[in-house]
């Protein structure tokens, strides 16, 4: 399970059409996916190879638990809310768009924290992570794909208010929109440049799963395991 704790700065997203809206309640929060091709802030980590470059991906989501804290009318109040999708949810990202992949309905309020877990899923025999990129090997590149199945591997960010006194509002009319930012060239870190020059390259394409560089794969899976490597804001 992957966890970053973040601050919150609130600016309301516009409501786009035809983008889907889950949950009930009358809040509403835009959710959107972005690739981020740097190293997280929350890591010293050096990357041990210079000549691989992310370009974009997908997951898929089962379903999303809500752990909130915050107060309304009524007072002070703690929640579990579990959001469940009609189908199972790909979203798919890059790192230049920031639009919103979907909206939630939450109940409204004043929140002083939200705790995201999205469970993760394979599904019609596509893996349930998936990142895509490219790697240089002596002014050739090479299409690079790593492929996750499983479900072990959840995806879990706290948003919280930036001081103790402060809240954020989630309402009609205060859409936040979260912006996750996935880190995932931090999951590469420990391959060097001598790995992927040396790896098995398939029909033109340096394929890291579970049947092919074996080696590579537990490397990314480790990191994967082990990383804070989402990064949110608020927008």
């Amino acid at each position: 399970m992957l966890l970053v704790i973040a601050t919150a700065s609130v600016v309301s997203c516009t409501q786009e059409e035809n983008v889907p809206m889950f949950g009930q309640g009358e809040g509403k929060m835009g959710i959107a996916l972005r690739l981020n091709n740097g190293l997280s802030s929350s890591t010293n980590a050096r990357i041990a190879n210079s000549n691989l470059r992310l370009t974009n991906g997908f997951i898929q989501i089962k379903e999303l638990e809500l752990d909130v804290e915050g107060r309304d009318s009524r007072g002070e109040f703690e929640k579990e809310i579990e959001i469940d999708f009609d189908d199972i949810k790909k979203v798919t990202f890059d790192e230049f768009d920031r639009s919103v992949d979907f909206f939630i309905n939450i109940p409204e309020g004043e929140y002083k924290e939200i705790e995201f877990e999205m469970d993760l899923i394979e599904y019609r025999n596509e893996p349930s992570i998936f990142i895509e990129g490219v790697y240089s090997k002596e002014g050739t590149e090479i299409p690079v794909r790593f492929q996750y199945f499983g479900d072990e591997i959840d995806f879990k960010v706290e948003i919280e208010s930036d001081d103790d006194d402060n809240y954020f509002k989630i309402d009609r009319m205060n859409n936040p929109l979260a912006l996750f930012e996935i880190n995932a060239l931090n999951w590469f870190s420990q391959i060097t440049d001598a790995e992927f020059n040396n790896a098995e390259i398939t029909e033109g394409v340096i394929v890291i799963s579970r049947q092919s560089n074996k080696a590579l794969y537990d490397k990314v899976k480790g990191k994967l395991e082990a990383s804070a490597d989402i990064e949110i804001e608020l927008d």
